[in-house]
């Protein structure tokens, strides 16, 4: 048997992080490395998991214990570097974890992140993205700047994914290349268009069907119990959290899609290598 992964789906809302959520929207996944394909262990809201304190302390509870080999967060590690203060990243973590909490979260909100980012150099566009986001960008990915606020936004992500990375202390990929208990960035849009599955469209009700051929795919690539492919399919949010569990497993095998690029420094997305008929799984034959 083989060491344990985790997929995180993040959110940088408030209400997805109350200690009761109706429709939780925060979900992880652990699986095992088997030989062949990953095993799914478990699937559980972040509201599920152990331990004292509100959700998003036990989540960073969960991530500083390493109990894990890496753990893939759908969310931005980073905003674009020249809006890092002296000190480079580790200042820029700092700098996030002294920010307030939001009056409704246990994180800053984007609008702080972004008044901070601004204060260090003046925003190049509305919505500015890292190289990494680009690559995706220019792939058809539909990609969040990690300092525009709304709509649609990736600066609450980026604001409450920094904090999370504060609070568990852990080394972060690609800027630590090893483990045990790496965090790494996934992004399971990009992920799927790689593979050749629907990347867009498939939450809510109206993507039941794309849904369902995802985990028909992915099935080959990580063994799901009949209950963890039905949840899946009805919440899309904990399909993501699968889909980084595969993002981990690239970082710690090093089968990724696109290595990291050595000269840039503000992060990079973990994409697994798409797996075809020749070594594992079979998509549709799509253009990528």
């Amino acid at each position: 048997m083989g060491g344990t992964l985790l997929g995180i789906d993040f959110s940088g809302g408030a209400a997805p992080w109350r200690p009761r959520c109706a429709n939780p929207t925060v979900w992880i996944a652990r699986a095992e490395q088997r030989p062949d394909r990953l095993r799914l262990l478990s699937l559980e809201p972040v509201q599920a998991l152990a331990g004292d304190g509100t959700p998003f302390d036990r989540l960073a509870a969960l991530l500083a214990a390493a109990d894990y080999d890496v753990a893939a967060v759908d969310a931005p590690f980073a905003v674009p570097e020249r809006h890092w203060p002296p000190g480079g990243r580790e200042a820029l973590l700092a700098a996030v974890a002294a920010l307030p909490a939001g009056p409704d979260r246990p994180f800053p909100t984007g609008p702080a992140l972004i008044a901070l980012a601004a204060g260090i150099a003046p925003l190049a566009s509305a919505k500015p993205l890292r190289p990494c986001e680009r690559v995706w960008q220019a792939r058809g990915v539909n990609t969040r700047s990690t300092l525009w606020w709304t709509p649609r936004g990736g600066a609450p992500f980026a604001a409450a994914c920094l904090a999370l990375i504060a609070r568990s202390g852990r080394p972060c990929w690609p800027w630590s290349p090893e483990g045990p208990g790496l965090l790494a960035e996934a992004f399971p849009a990009a992920l799927l268009r790689h593979w050749g599955l629907p990347h867009e469209g498939y939450g809510g009700a109206g993507g039941v069907a794309a849904r369902r051929e995802i985990v028909a795919a992915i099935g080959e690539a990580i063994a799901l119990q009949p209950a963890h492919a039905a949840l899946a399919i009805q919440r899309p949010d904990a399909l993501d959290a699968i889909l980084c569990s595969l993002a981990a497993e690239a970082v710690a095998t090093g089968r990724l899609a696109l290595p990291p690029d050595p000269t840039i420094r503000d992060g990079w997305i973990a994409v697994p290598a798409r797996r075809d008929a020749g070594s594992g799984l079979r998509v549709a034959n799509r253009s990528v």
